[in-house]
C-alpha cells in the first residue's frame, strides 16, 4: 500500500493521483454491465477510502499520537462489526507510550498491535499479533487506568506495562458493546512519553503520496477477500474461516464466514446452538465488497443482547431482502450476493451453525411454530432504537 515518495508542490499533483481511483476500482470489482447505481455506489466507497487514508495514514503521527476513526458506517470497509468502534493510532517500536483514560461499561476493549498492513501480521510476530484487554489493567474506583507501552519496562516503573513488539507500527482498538444505548464506551488517550520531534515534512509528503494507493488497496483487499470466500467456502453456508488466522483476527475468537447468493424470493434460515459460555457473539451480512449492509438504518447484524432466543435455547435468524416479519431478521438489502459472518468470542466451544436456502414464502416451515410475528409498527420501533443506539456510540 505504498506509492513512490513524492514531494507534492501543488494541489493539482495531489488531485491527479486520485483521478484513476474510481474506474480502477470498478475494474477490480468486475461486475458485468454495471449500472449507474453501481458506479455511484463504488464512487461513494472510494471517497470513504480517501477519507480513511487521510484519517488513518496522513493525519496520524507516531511522534504525536492520537486515536483516529478507522472503520465505521461512513468508512465501511472490511466488514465492520456494528458492535465495535474501531480506532487507530500510529506508533514507533522504539517509542515509549502511555495509554490512559476511563474504562466505561462497554463489553470489552481490545487493543491489538499491528505491522504496516492494517490486517497483516509480520512473520516475526508469530501468528496472532499481540493483543491487550483493558480489563487486565488496574482500574481506579472511577474506572481510570494508565499503562505504559514500550519495548522494555522503564527502569523503576512499577505500574501496568505492556511490551511493544519490535515490528509494531500501529495500534488498532476495538470497543465492543452489546447494548448500544445502555453501555458507556471507554475513553482512551495516547501520549508519547519520550521526547522526540514531530513528523518531518518529508514523512508527511510520503504519506500524502500514499493516499491513492491506500484507498485502492483497502477496497481491493476487501473485494478479493469476498471473492476468496466465494471460491473456497460452500455457497450459502457458514464455515469456520479458512483465512482469519492468516489475517490476524482477534485471538480467542472463532470466526464463521460464508458467501450468500439468494434471489429476492429466497431466504437463508440460520439455525445454531450457542456455546456453553461466551463473552460475545454476533452475526452480520455484508455485500460482495465486504461492506457491511447499512447497520444504522437496517438490521444487518444481531448480537447476543439484541437476539431473540427460541425456547429450546437455539438462535434462529432469516437472511433476506424482504421483511419476514420475525424479530431475528438480517436485512441483506438489495444485494444479490455478499458475505455473512458469525463470531464466538472467548467461547467454551464452537457450535457449527446450520444454514438452509428456502423459498421466502416457506420460511415459517423452517422456524418453530411458536416463533412470534413482528408487526410493521414493532419493526419501526426496533429500527428506531437501533438508529438511536448506533448514533450514541463514540465514533469520532
Amino acid at each position: 500500500m505504498t506509492a513512490d515518495v513524492k514531494e507534492f508542490t501543488n494541489w493539482i499533483d495531489t488531485v491527479k493521483s486520485l483521478e484513476p481511483l474510481g474506474e480502477n476500482l470498478m475494474k477490480i470489482w468486475g461486475r458485468s454491465e454495471p449500472s449507474a447505481a453501481d458506479h455511484q455506489d463504488m464512487y461513494r466507497l472510494a471517497l470513504s477510502a480517501i477519507a480513511n487514508a487521510y484519517l488513518g495514514h496522513v493525519f496520524v503521527d507516531p511522534r504525536r499520537p492520537t486515536w483516529s476513526p478507522l472503520w465505521n458506517a461512513a468508512m465501511n470497509m472490511g466488514g465492520p462489526v456494528p458492535d465495535y468502534v474501531y480506532m487507530l493510532a500510529d506508533v514507533e517500536p522504539e517509542g515509549i507510550y502511555r495509554l490512559s483514560g476511563y474504562r466505561g461499561t462497554c463489553l470489552f476493549v481490545d487493543i491489538t498491535q499491528r505491522s504496516w498492513e492494517i490486517l497483516g501480521v509480520s512473520p516475526d510476530m508469530g501468528g496472532h499479533a499481540p493483543s491487550h484487554d483493558l480489563n487486565d489493567l488496574t482500574l481506579g474506583p472511577d474506572g481510570y487506568f494508565s499503562v505504559i507501552l514500550s519495548g522494555e519496562r522503564p527502569e523503576g516503573y512499577t505500574g501496568d506495562w505492556w511490551p511493544l513488539h519490535p515490528t509494531t507500527v500501529k495500534l488498532m482498538m476495538r470497543k465492543a458493546s452489546y447494548d448500544w444505548i445502555g453501555e458507556v464506551d471507554a475513553r482512551v488517550a495516547i501520549d508519547r512519553v519520550d521526547d522526540v520531534p514531530p513528523a518531518s515534512r518529508e514523512e508527511i509528503a510520503r504519506r500524502i503520496s500514499n493516499v491513492a494507493a491506500w484507498a485502492q488497496g483497502m477496497i481491493k483487499f476487501d473485494i478479493e477477500l469476498a471473492r476468496y470466500y466465494h471460491d473456497t467456502h460452500t455457497i450459502n453456508d457458514l464455515e469456520i474461516s479458512k483465512k482469519i488466522k492468516e489475517l490476524g483476527g482477534l485471538p480467542d475468537q472463532i470466526y464463521y464466514d460464508g458467501f450468500y447468493e439468494i434471489d429476492d424470493d429466497e431466504a437463508l434460515v440460520v439455525d445454531t446452538a450457542l456455546p456453553a459460555t461466551c463473552r460475545y457473539w454476533s452475526i452480520l451480512v455484508a455485500d460482495d465488497r465486504f461492506s457491511t449492509v447499512d447497520w444504522i438504518n437496517r438490521q444487518s447484524s444481531i448480537n447476543g443482547h439484541q437476539a431473540r432466543m427460541d425456547p429450546d435455547g437455539r438462535f434462529r435468524a432469516v437472511i433476506s431482502a424482504r421483511d419476514p416479519g420475525i424479530h431475528n431478521w438480517l436485512d441483506k438489502a438489495d444485494n444479490p450476493s455478499g458475505m455473512m459472518q458469525l463470531r464466538w468470542n472467548r467461547a467454551s466451544d464452537s457450535p457449527d451453525p446450520i444454514v438452509k436456502k428456502v423459498p421466502f414464502a416457506d420460511i415459517r416451515k423452517y422456524l418453530p411454530a411458536d416463533t412470534p410475528a413482528m408487526s410493521l409498527e414493532e419493526r419501526k420501533e426496533q429500527l428506531r432504537i437501533r438508529r438511536e443506539g448506533a448514533q450514541l456510540r463514540i465514533l469520532w
